[in-house]
């Protein structure tokens, strides 16, 4: 359960928050967003294992 709060706390972190700013700038390359959204993506059966293999 822990696990799948880190995932949506950083998914709300990385796309709700101030940050999206941030990471948004011309100066950052155009695919930074879509490597944010696999890095989510990821972790999702990474947290996913941790919560049902117990």
């Amino acid at each position: 359960m822990d696990r799948i709060v880190l995932v949506l706390g950083l998914s709300a972190l990385l796309f709700l928050s101030p940050i999206l700013s941030w990471w948004l700038r011309p100066s950052f390359p155009w695919y930074l967003a879509y490597l944010l959204w696999l890095l989510i993506i990821l972790m999702i059966p990474w947290a996913h294992n941790r919560l049902f293999n117990r």
